[in-house]
């Protein structure tokens, strides 16, 4: 896999990796080893030594690191790891199960298309992503992904930004919580 460049993210824990490849047309997000034991992309970044998630989609990655890991040891290992990789595998995964909506209700379908036009091409900008989990009453619950998911300012301004734009777009009660 060619890596196009690097970029830093606003969480100081947190690269981004742009490659030439396309990786997938879905967010693939692996918070834990555990939960990358499958994708094979996710299996060989997590063998670095601080690795704490990953996330890819499109023509980006997105590692990030534990606090306590110095970026230097991180970065020679999975940019090596990325120039050995062969992305031709991932395009057989298939689709994010997570991607079914046949089952929104009709508010939770128009948050999600105002969430994926509006919110995660800012978010992917910064290495990022987010998911919508569900909303309860006036409540709609998300989990941050990629450089967002440890990110100080996700939880403060970019979820006050968030439910300020569905509040404005949709309905002036909703409330945005991460989960």
């Amino acid at each position: 896999m060619r890596i196009v460049n690097l970029e830093p993210t606003p969480n100081p824990n947190a690269y981004k990796f742009n490659v030439a490849e396309l990786l997938s047309n879905d967010a693939r997000s692996f918070p834990n080893p555990e939960a990358g034991a499958r994708d094979p992309l996710a299996r060989k970044l997590f063998s670095a030594n601080g690795v704490e998630s990953v996330f890819y989609l499109g023509h980006f990655i997105t590692v990030s690191k534990r606090e306590s890991v110095d970026w230097g040891d991180v970065m020679k290992h999975v940019s090596q790891s990325l120039l050995e990789f062969d992305a031709s595998g991932l395009k057989d995964l298939g689709q994010d199960p997570q991607a079914d909506n046949s089952q929104d209700s009709p508010v939770l379908a128009q948050i999600k298309e105002i969430i994926e036009e509006m919110v995660l091409p800012a978010l992917a900008n910064d290495g990022g992503g987010l998911e919508v989990l569900g909303m309860e009453d006036h409540t709609v619950f998300i989990r941050y992904q990629g450089a967002c998911g440890s990110c100080p300012s996700a939880t403060s301004g970019t979820l006050m930004a968030i439910e300020r734009l569905l509040q404005s777009q949709i309905d002036g009660s909703l409330r945005v919580l991460p989960a």
